[in-house]
């Protein structure tokens, strides 16, 4: 049996998270504007303020209420907290919350969101995470939970020891485990001759748990499946959205999101729309800072 290298497996893990991050979305503010403005025209008129859409925010807060995370005494802070669904339904039982996103576009709406929802106390901060000083912000250890779904920002060894520097306690993290998109996939396939799609393949949630866990963390996992069916625009935002999904960084050439945008406006309907399938399971990982397996070690020999 070889011998555990603790150091060398953490490299190999951490490697392994930075592939992944290379063949993930442009991480630029601008990018992150169109995204949302598209998300805006196409989804929350037809979802969100119809009701639908918070089936897995809601079922997020119900665990980390259940679990004793979030309550009424509880200060949270959602990093890329987008256009603020998470952000609003802490709010309904939380003391606080604050929201920051590299996107300001998306800090409008998740302002204008929670307003709608009669959340007075949120607050939002457009900010780079990466580059951002938390202490010079006031965000040094100054909530109770740090929460994250689904941000790039938050990767890494250096992200999560960031990340955790927000919190007094306790930690989330949601990110995609295996996800089918019907659309996505029909391009990949008819535009590009490409059976498969790898933006989906996990590889964050279990790279980011074994980080966790060999920096002597004691993750918690917890899975949620969503379905999800949806009618979107066919136009050039949208297209170099899906190009963003479907190719790697370095073959998001115009003239291949041209391709894209012009297979789109030849398979939508007479109103200009396509349709759209997805199916999603994603992981939840949730750790206390105050429950490191060599604190625990401690506590045991300091009993006998």
């Amino acid at each position: 049996m070889s011998e555990f290298n603790r150091s060398s497996e953490l490299s190999h893990i951490l490697k392994l998270q930075e592939e992944a991050h290379d063949g993930r979305a442009d991480l630029k503010a601008d990018m992150w504007d169109r995204r949302v403005k598209n998300w805006k025209q196409n989804f929350w008129n037809q979802n969100l303020k119809k009701g639908k859409a918070m089936d897995r925010i809601m079922e997020t807060a119900d665990y980390l209420r259940v679990n004793g995370v979030l309550g009424p005494d509880t200060d949270v802070v959602d990093i890329g907290c987008g256009p603020g669904r998470f952000v609003s339904e802490f709010a309904s039982t939380a003391r606080r919350v604050v929201g920051i996103d590299i996107s300001t576009r998306t800090i409008e709406y998740a302002q204008l969101f929670t307003r709608e929802q009669g959340r007075d106390n949120t607050r939002f901060l457009v900010r780079d995470f990466c580059s951002m000083d938390l202490e010079a912000e006031g965000l040094y250890h100054a909530f109770d939970l740090a929460f994250c779904s689904l941000s790039p920002a938050v990767s890494g060894l250096e992200g999560l020891e960031k990340f955790m520097e927000l919190s007094r306690s306790w930690c989330c993290m949601n990110a995609i485990v295996s996800g089918r998109h019907q659309l996505h996939e029909r391009i990949a396939r008819e535009v590009f001759h490409r059976d498969t799609l790898n933006s989906w393949n996990g590889r964050h949630f279990y790279t980011s748990f074994n980080t966790l866990f060999l920096t002597e963390y004691l993750p918690v996992t917890s899975y949620y499946t969503q379905t999800k069916e949806n009618y979107r625009t066919a136009d050039r935002e949208f297209a170099e959205i899906s190009g963003s999904i479907i190719l790697p960084p370095g073959e998001r050439t115009t003239d291949r999101i041209e391709k894209i945008y012009r297979w789109m406006a030849e398979h939508a309907d007479e109103d200009g729309n396509l349709y759209e399938s997805s199916e999603f399971t994603y992981g939840r990982l949730l750790w206390n800072l105050k429950g490191k397996r060599t604190q625990t070690r401690r506590s045991v020999e300091n009993s006998h």
